[in-house]
């Protein structure tokens, strides 16, 4: 009897759940993929792109031709809702899709701050509005330009050096930092020094301790009434859940993702599967970095093609230890592991191979 599986979202996990779809088709089987555009841009190359490093075309994977390969149909819309219990899924569209197994790979958000209307505000996740936002203001070079980047973690960092770069000969484009605590809390100490430096020497300022209540057309209000001019505010303000996680029956953490086990399968509903920043894996602090997606992918994979044989299911082994690289703006990276850090051009030819090595991986000829 044929079993239907549904993929929801491109993220990099399903995009390897496609490699491996094509290489090892299952018997009777009817998969669909769902993803409101039919490219996703790789999150580990965005820094890159946002600098001009790399052309957009260079970090996207085409979702709809590694469908057409591995024989999957592809529906572009977004999944309203998911009801686990009755196995049916309800697509941005209206359509409703019943299905015997499903997979989430739905990324995040980043977390909203309160909004005045007339605000210029955009996001890191999802990224497209900050891309369209940069080629705007790109168009038109002789614009004055003062960008707050809010957030504290890796994404405002990367993405405030970068845009510092791109428009490094522009001296009326200024970048900043609106940190809520401290620059790369979390993060050893050598890791936020080689960061603070890279931010002085593209002139990135860097206020820390500095959270924000809300924000107005031209100002940033922070907590305790200090005012903060703006013209463009960037969110990279950590998880939020998207919205389709506020219509599922599936149990969720306390920050609002899926709630899996080992093999990656809800808690509640072993039939749906969960990866990458939409998930929690139960007993198991995982970062949400797109180092740890890409590496649930094969492991999710392998479960997958499993549902269709009734073959056992594998866990997935989370390695904590690996090797972080953050890129500086220009070609140079911020190499970090086991508390160590260092930072040069040779960590950025390292990220480049790796970023390049992953996209070709999923390119067709």
């Amino acid at each position: 009897m044929k079993r239907t599986l549904l993929l929801i979202g491109g993220g990099q996990a399903h995009v390897e759940v496609l490699r491996q779809l094509a290489l090892n088709p299952p018997a009777e089987a009817d998969i669909a993929l769902f993803n409101p555009k039919p490219s996703v841009l790789y999150s580990g190359m965005l820094p890159g792109v946002i600098a001009g490093h790399y052309e957009p075309v260079e970090a996207r994977v085409n979702l709809w031709a590694l469908c057409q390969r591995a024989r999957v149909r592809f529906f572009e819309t977004s999944a309203l809702s998911l009801n686990a219990a009755n196995h049916v899924l309800e697509s941005g569209i209206g359509e409703r899709h019943r299905f015997d197994f499903a997979s989430l790979d739905v990324g995040c958000i980043s977390q909203p701050v309160p909004t005045s209307p007339g605000a210029y505000v955009v996001t890191v996740k999802p990224v497209d509005p900050l891309l369209a936002a940069i080629n705007e203001f790109q168009s038109v070079r002789s614009a004055s330009l003062m960008v707050r980047i809010v957030g504290n973690g890796a994404a405002a960092l990367e993405v405030a050096l970068a845009l510092a770069f791109r428009w490094r000969e522009s001296a009326n484009r200024r970048v900043s930092i609106v940190a809520q605590s401290r620059l790369m809390v979390g993060y050893p100490q050598r890791v936020r020094t080689l960061a603070l430096r890279a931010c002085r020497k593209w002139r990135v300022l860097v206020l820390e301790n500095k959270p924000v209540e809300l924000i107005e057309p031209t100002r940033l209000c922070l907590v305790g009434g200090e005012l903060i001019d703006t013209q463009l505010t960037v969110l990279a303000t950590g998880y939020a859940p998207v919205a389709l996680m506020h219509k599922t029956d599936l149990t969720q953490a306390s920050d609002g993702s899926i709630l899996v086990n080992a093999k990656l399968q809800s808690v509640n509903h072993p039939h749906i599967f969960a990866v990458g920043d939409c998930s929690s894996v139960s007993g198991v602090s995982i970062p949400r970095s797109s180092v740890f997606s890409v590496s649930q992918g094969a492991t999710l994979a392998a479960n997958l093609l499993a549902t269709f044989t009734s073959m056992p299911l594998v866990p997935y082994r989370h390695a904590s230890n690996v090797l972080s690289l953050l890129s500086l703006g220009e070609k140079r990276a911020l190499a970090t592991r086991s508390g160590l850090a260092a930072a040069g051009g040779w960590a950025w030819r390292w990220k480049d191979s790796t970023d390049r090595k992953w996209i070709n991986r999923y390119t067709l000829d």
